[in-house]
């Protein structure tokens, strides 16, 4: 067994806890709920020790070549080194044979070794990053550790982003930390700190603060931890567009010209306001989906200013720009799904919950402020997938971009839950959008494994969704059939028109035969019980308590059935009311050497992929 770590409730790991508890409650016992590797989390151990590892000897035009896919991989996330800088410096680095005592040295082995794990051509590539990842490493380590300078953070930064990049995010996120104390130690989140120096290193700075923000409002959002960096104490100016655009032209970027740099905001604030006080209200959402909306509007702006527009004429550089931009976007969509994710599961509890219940209001009708929610939750997803769909074909793209794996990851999460609130009976492209899905994994499953892991998943929710609407397709079907013969008869020994059943388990909670689940009477969408606006809904999708008189608590993990709704669930559907303890306790096994092989999953009941299981080596 590996170590066990834990991963909080923005994760996406934690997300599908919650889902396969609602699948288990749907249909009963699945490959998808009984997938024996649902308690590892896939991390990659080292190829090699940086004991056994000599100086390595670039090559000019294999590191020109590297150094182009590190910065068309980073494009819209990171923003440092400086391309012109790197490039025009390379040359005279290469041909350094002193060069490992040069501190910048660590930058430019951590620019290759990026960019050989974005390739990802052929394995000689893998070689490749280790091989310059292991030395950069080390120098950095060796030469950059004593006194913090911007080196220190720009290497630190770059360290973080390879292992990420590598599946090692656990290892990412202890190295982020040190680029975070770094860069307090050096005030480049400080405009005091920024201006007392000369024009190119205050650029610097700020370029290095956007990076870190990135990494670590990524890291925190996909593992469900806490952010080491935070907006409250920073001071950088927040310049008007009208400001910002008159700089166009320059290489001057100020804080709000980064469209990436503006969406970190939101996401630290849905992280801090919302998943580590466990629940949202419609008001608190409604704060924060009106900055989303004022960041849409002035996005193709802050895309012209940041250099990703789209160009007028075909170049190497349009690649650059298509990808970055894209990357953003998702992130926009990322946000609005993990801002809108509580609202999905209320939604979707809510309605198994209220089958064949009579209803009582029609308050959650379309266009309530729960139903607009948890809608643009799978609006969202599907939008993200598309455009990940798109990008990922598109020739030339780099084989490794983790920033869209997660993004698509979560997504089809969020449209596989969908299915069984019934979405695709109101028309969303549920099915396509999941194909899409997988098919982005699957590529990107060739060389990463947390891809290929995520590729199964996806499968495995995917047949039990088409399980689930199949029992209640058939179910509707038997119930219209029953109505039919109770008005016009039945000729004795003629089969009702309903096509044959694999298993004779039905969705549990379905109305009663003679209603129909599209049936007013019984949708969702007219008989639940809308939370006030101020009310709270706990990041598991149910109503938060609280108490009267007092003020609001925040959720334990003991009050994963409130409103009975998980108690109800587990007692109608799976015939028992308690879980594994590995099921509710939000700790995961590291595993290492994931093995995934693409196959037809017709017969997922005879899924039995092994995971060798080993001790995590991530630093």
């Amino acid at each position: 067994m590996g170590f066990a770590v834990y991963i909080g409730d923005s994760a996406s790991l934690s997300f599908l806890q919650t889902i396969r508890r609602i699948v288990t409650s749907s249909i009963g016992p699945s490959s998808f709920t009984t997938d024996e590797q649902r308690h590892n989390l896939v991390e990659i151990s080292p190829m090699m020790q940086t004991a056994d590892i000599d100086e390595p000897n670039p090559n000019l035009e294999e590191a020109y070549g590297l150094a182009r896919y590190f910065f068309l991989a980073a494009s819209g996330a990171l923003d440092l080194p400086d391309s012109s800088w790197f490039m025009e410096q390379l040359p005279e680095w290469v041909d350094d044979s002193s060069r490992s005592r040069r501190l910048e040295s660590p930058i430019f082995y951590l620019v290759v070794a990026i960019g050989a794990a974005a390739r990802a051509q052929e394995p000689a590539d893998d070689f490749t990053a280790e091989y310059y990842f292991s030395y950069g490493r080390h120098q950095a380590i060796a030469n950059l550790m004593g006194n913090p300078s911007i080196l220190t953070v720009q290497a630190f930064a770059l360290i973080t982003w390879y292992m990420v990049t590598a599946c090692r995010r656990n290892g990412a996120a202890l190295n982020i930390g040190i680029a975070v104390q770094a860069a307090y130690a050096l005030g480049i989140h400080r405009h005091e700190a920024i201006v007392a120096f000369p024009r190119d290193e205050g650029i610097a700075r700020e370029r290095a603060w956007k990076t870190l923000r990135v990494c670590d409002l990524f890291l925190s959002a996909s593992m469900g931890r806490p952010p080491l960096t935070s907006d409250l104490d920073c001071n950088i100016p927040w310049r008007s567009m009208a400001q910002s655009e008159a700089q166009a032209g320059s290489e001057v970027r100020v804080q709000v010209s980064s469209a990436m740099l503006r969406i970190c905001f939101l996401f630290e604030r849905i992280i801090t306001e919302v998943y580590s006080k466990r629940a949202v209200s419609l008001e608190l959402a409604a704060s924060i989906s009106k900055q989303q909306r004022e960041w849409a509007t002035e996005l193709p702006d802050m895309l012209k200013i940041d250099g990703l527009s789209k160009s007028e004429h075909q170049d190497v550089a349009d690649l650059t720009r298509y990808l970055g931009s894209a990357v953003v976007v998702m992130a926009y969509y990322y946000s609005i799904i993990l801002l809108t994710r509580p609202f999905l599961k209320f939604r979707v509890c809510s309605h198994i919950k209220s089958r064949g219940q009579k209803p009582q209001t029609s308050e959650t009708s379309p266009g309530s402020g729960v139903t607009t929610y948890s809608d643009a939750c799978v609006s969202s997803a599907i939008k993200g997938i598309a455009m990940a769909h798109e990008v990922t074909l598109y020739a030339g793209m780099p084989n490794r971009l983790p920033l869209i794996i997660n993004s698509v990851f979560i997504s089809a999460l969020s449209l596989g839950l969908a299915f069984f609130g019934d979405y695709d009976c109101r028309g969303w492209p549920l099915y396509s959008a999941l194909t899409q899905a997988v098919a982005v994994l699957h590529h990107f499953g060739a060389h990463n494994p947390q891809s290929a892991r995520y590729t199964q998943i996806i499968e495995l929710l995917r047949e039990a969704a088409a399980q689930y609407t199949k029992r209640r397709d058939d179910h509707v079907l038997q119930s219209s059939s029953e109505l039919v013969s109770e008005i016009f008869g039945k000729i004795p020994g003629q089969a009702d028109p309903s096509p044959r059943r694999s298993s004779t388990t039905m969705p549990h909670n379905l109305p009663s035969p003679g209603t129909s689940l599209l049936d007013g009477s019984h949708d969702d969408w007219a008989g639940l019980d809308t939370p006030a606006f101020h009310s709270m809904i706990t990041t598991a999708g149910t109503l938060a308590s609280r108490p009267e008189g007092s003020g609001y608590r925040q959720p334990r993990a003991s009050d994963a059935g409130a409103n009975g709704f998980f108690d109800d669930i587990c007692a109608a559907g799976t015939g028992s009311s308690h879980f594994s303890f590995g099921d509710e306790i939000p700790l995961f096994n590291m595993v290492s050497d994931y093995q995934y092989h693409s196959q037809s999953h017709s017969n997922s009941q005879h899924h039995g992929h092994e995971v060798e299981q080993s001790m995590f080596d991530g630093l």
